[in-house]
């Protein structure tokens, strides 16, 4: 009897038919746990990319309002965390989202969102976190002389005696070795000058910040008004003699000659000069408080802002409306050969933006302008001849220049 139990243990022991069976469910977990490794793998990197993100804008918006709050900490972790919601994370939900203020004015952020696995859980029971972290931080960009030209030389031109002492600074976007050109007896004076190119002459201060990235047309979102398009052309409207005149908002078909030597008074609203121009001479005091001028594509060489002849001329553009911050408008689809001049001992202050991005603005022969919040935003803009600007500052002052121009945020890491 032993020796038959002996033999048929033996022959059990021998046996190999099922093996591959027993040996499959020994490996089963470990075999599906590699393979949803790399199932949650992906999943894990997937989520990475998401977090980084959505880090990245965080941090941008938190350097953002570390300038708009003077470095308020609770406005700015709000203003984090605001960003990180509107991107799917937030701390109800579990995510961690540190904000670090220790290295102002830079802001880093880091977001931590926990990850569980999925068929990886089989083997491995442990959840993953996944972080990741930015650092940002935000400058004022306080250029208010805007040249958009890509490779003209002199898009920027100091010629003869002008005079140009600049609050704020000035940026080119041309190429060319002598983008910005001084020549003559002038000087260009500003608080920073940068140029994708170089600059010519000698007296430029300080000295420019040469071969930056070309900068985009920074209003190119900036939609034309609304209006009804003449159908025909009108006569001008002149505004003569030693009369006093108010103008009201609309669409004019016609020039507007003002060579009076009264006052002109344009009242608040949006002006549409629709193919026609402006041209404001004599000894003329014009005065407009919320007011904006767009000249539509529609114009030839003669159908421009024209500012001479010793006239005074104080405008501020609006606060609200279809164009709120600007005070000049040239649709960028107008003709290129256009130019809009400012001239002859003319005395001016002008608020808001003034916007011609295909065509050019020159500043000649005595013009002044005084006192006034602008930004230039032009194809080319050229000062020869006796011209002085003196106190012009960029201001904010509404959401257009506030946000489209003067807060710039930027990512260190």
């Amino acid at each position: 009897m032993k020796h038959l139990l002996g033999k048929r243990l033996t022959k059990l022991w021998r046996d190999r038919m099922g093996g591959v069976l027993i040996y499959a469910a020994i490996a089963a977990p470990v075999l599906i746990g590699a393979a949803g490794l790399s199932v949650d793998v992906g999943m894990w990197y997937a989520n990475k990319r998401l977090v980084q993100s959505a880090v990245d804008s965080a941090a941008l918006a938190g350097a953002l309002e570390l300038r708009r709050s003077e470095g308020d900490a609770t406005s700015i972790v709000n203003a984090v965390h605001a960003d990180a919601s509107i991107n799917g994370f937030s701390t109800a939900d579990g995510d961690s989202i540190d904000v670090d203020l220790t290295d102002s004015p830079k802001v880093a952020v880091t977001i931590t969102r926990t990850v569980p696995g999925l068929l990886s859980q089989v083997v491995f029971t442990e959840t993953t976190n996944v972080r990741a972290r930015a650092v940002a931080q935000a400058d004022v960009n306080d250029s208010c002389i805007w040249s958009l030209n890509s490779g003209a030389s002199g898009a920027v031109t100091i010629s003869g005696s002008a005079n140009v002492e600049l609050g704020c600074g000035v940026i080119a976007n041309s190429s060319d070795a002598e983008g910005i050109d001084e020549n003559g007896s002038g000087c260009l004076t500003a608080t920073e000058i940068k140029i994708v190119g170089g600059t010519g002459g000698d007296c430029v201060n300080p000295t420019a910040v040469t071969g930056i990235a070309p900068v985009d047309d920074p209003l190119a979102a900036l939609q034309a008004p609304s209006y009804t398009s003449c159908t025909g052309g009108a006569p001008p409207t002149v505004l003569g003699g030693g009369a006093d005149y108010t103008l009201n908002p609309g669409v004019y078909c016609g020039d507007i000659n003002i060579v009076t030597s009264g006052t002109v008074t344009f009242s608040p609203g949006l002006y549409v000069l629709d193919g026609v121009g402006l041209t404001i001479n004599g000894a003329s005091t014009v005065f407009g408080d919320g007011v904006s001028f767009y000249l539509s594509q529609n114009g030839n060489v003669n159908d421009n802002i024209t500012i001479a002849g010793g006239a005074t001329v104080i405008l501020s553009a609006p606060s609200d409306g279809p164009l709120p911050g600007i005070l000049f408008y040239h649709d960028r689809n107008g003709s290129g050969n256009i130019t809009h001049t400012l001239t002859g001992g003319a005395n001016m202050q002008l608020n808001g933006i003034i916007y011609f991005p295909t065509t050019d603005l020159v500043f000649t022969g005595g013009a002044e302008l005084n006192e006034s919040a602008s930004i230039i935003i032009a194809d080319e803009v050229t000062f020869t001849g006796d011209v002085y600007l003196g106190g012009f500052t960029s201001a904010p002052g509404n959401a257009i220049l506030g946000n489209s121009l003067m807060l710039q945020a930027t990512l260190l890491e």
